[in-house]
Parts: structure tokens; sequence; C-alpha cells
């Protein structure tokens, strides 16, 4: 009997045993985790899980990033940093790199508690690579083939995060003018509703008749986007151009080719909007200025 009661007490006296925690095999990219979130089906599964535990969403990533040790970070920081492009003395870029590998560590054990498994786009495409599959010669365009960059976006007039980087990336544009080829895609937020294309189909016309002035009908375009899809009526007090794209009977003839943008996304597993792709590198969400940079530094060419 004092046996047992000595086993009972170091037992009970001892610390309890510590969460075996999860370690993928690779870590999602920041592209897919944005996508993943970006999901109102997912993102249900995920509060409903927090608020089980006790915790917002918030606060449960929160609480998990403090369990992420640097030994955590270590277990991938030597094929992680083949990503870094600028050099390994440049601290402030290996600290970034190393507090987004912890950030991917924590939503994977947050998605792995919620059950819920993503889809990775591969992180590196080269630029052959994805230009062969799109057909980029009808589409919205500025700079040349050559340039250091290559920025390719797929978005809706309808889409608030398009909304909210469409100045950042109008910017970025013009700072960087003769070094980035930029193209425009389509994706639409509601591609089985030819009235919810509209100002899609009204932009390919605008390109194709005024392609001079194209960044700024881009910009009237996300400010008249849900007023074009709620009337049949053309935009008042606008260019002749502007008018004559707006009619229905010019709506009809670029139809077509929106929808095959769409397809084309969605064959090259594009699910969600805005989505860059930058020299290779996936970006999904709504970008400011200070993270426009950021991306341009880490995927410039050698």
């Amino acid at each position: 009997m004092p046996l047992v009661i000595l086993f009972f007490f170091i037992f009970s006296c001892s610390e309890p045993i510590s969460e075996i925690r999860y370690q993928p095999e690779s870590l999602p990219s920041e592209e897919s985790i944005k996508e993943t979130l970006s999901s109102e089906i997912y993102m249900n599964q995920l509060n409903e899980k927090a608020k089980n535990l006790g915790f917002t969403l918030q606060e449960w990533k929160e609480t998990e990033k403090k369990l992420v040790s640097e030994l955590d970070i270590n277990h991938y920081w030597s094929s992680e940093k083949k990503q870094l492009r600028s050099s390994l003395h440049d601290t402030d870029a290996v600290d970034r790199l190393r507090e987004m590998i912890r950030i991917r560590i924590v939503w994977s054990r947050i998605f792995q508690k919620s059950n819920i498994s993503i889809k990775q786009k591969p992180f590196d495409q080269s630029r052959p690579s994805l230009l062969s599959k799109i057909n980029s010669k009808s589409s919205p365009q500025f700079g040349q083939p050559n340039s250091k960059w290559v920025i390719i976006e797929w978005s809706d007039y309808l889409c608030g995060f398009c909304k909210e980087s469409f100045p950042h990336t109008k910017n970025i544009l013009s700072k960087y003018k003769n070094q980035i080829w930029y193209i425009h895609k389509d994706f639409p937020l509601d591609g089985e509703s030819n009235q919810s294309l509209a100002p899609l189909i009204v932009s390919r016309c605008l390109w194709d008749r005024d392609p001079a002035h194209f960044s700024d009908h881009m910009q009237k375009l996300y400010v008249h986007a849900k007023t074009m899809i709620k009337s049949e009526d053309p935009i008042p007090n606008q260019s002749s151009v502007w008018s004559e794209c707006d009619s229905q009977s010019v709506r009809k003839k670029y139809l077509d080719l929106v929808k095959k943008d769409w397809e084309e996304a969605k064959k090259l597993g594009v699910t969600a909007i805005p989505t860059f792709w930058v020299n290779g590198r996936w970006i999904v969400g709504a970008l400011n200025a200070e993270s426009w940079e950021r991306v341009l530094k880490d995927t410039r060419s050698p």
C-alpha cells in the first residue's frame, strides 16, 4: 500500500505531460494561408473552434505564436532561407523570413486542430512556365516583357480587397514604370451572372479603345462598379469612349474574353482575389505600399 501511495505522489506532483505540437513536413506558403482565410466556410470553422477553446481567433493565434520556439523555426530554416533572394547579411530580411516561418507554423497548427487541409500552389513558377499558360495578347498591360519584374494580377472591380490594393499598385507601376511588365487578368467574383461581369466587360472595351488612359479608367471602374451591375443605364457624365463601352450592344462583344480569363485562372489554381504573381511568387490578398516594396525587393531578378 505505501508503494501505491508513493507512485501516486510522484505522478501527481510531476509536471503535466507537454502537448506534442504539430510539425508538418513542409509549411504552407503565405499565399495559400491567405487564400484559406479568404474562405467564409473555413473562417466560420476556425472561429467556432476558437470559441470552443475559449478564445477569439486572434487570441488563439497569439497564444499559439508564443508557443513556437526557435528550435521549431530552425527545423525549417535550412530549406526556407533558399527563398531569400537578398543577401543573408541583410538582418532585416532574415528577421522577416524567420517571423514569416513562425506565423506559418502557427497557422499550420491551427488548421490541423480545426481539421482544415489546404491545397497549396507551388511557391515558385518560372516566368516562361506561367507565361506559356496564359493568353496575354488581349489583356490590359503596361511595360515590356523583358522588364525586371513581371506582375500578373487577377481581380474584379467588385472586389473590396482589390479596390483597397489598386491605389498602391498604381503607384508602384508609376514609380517603377520602366522596370515592370504588368498584366491584368479578369477573375469575376460571380462568373455565373453576366450582369455582374459588366465592370470587367467595360474594362476590356476601354483597354481596346483607350489604352493610354486605362489606369484612370480602372480607378473609375472601382468607384462605379456596384452601380453598373444594378442598372442597365450607362454611368452619366463620362467620356464618350466610356459611354460607348458601357452600352449593352458593345458589352456583348467582350463577354467571351472575360469568361476565358476566368476559366484560364481556375486551371492555374486561382481561387481568391486579388491574386498576384510576381517573378515566380504567388501573393494572395490586399497589398499596401510597404508590402509592395517588400515583394519587389524579395522577387527582383539577380
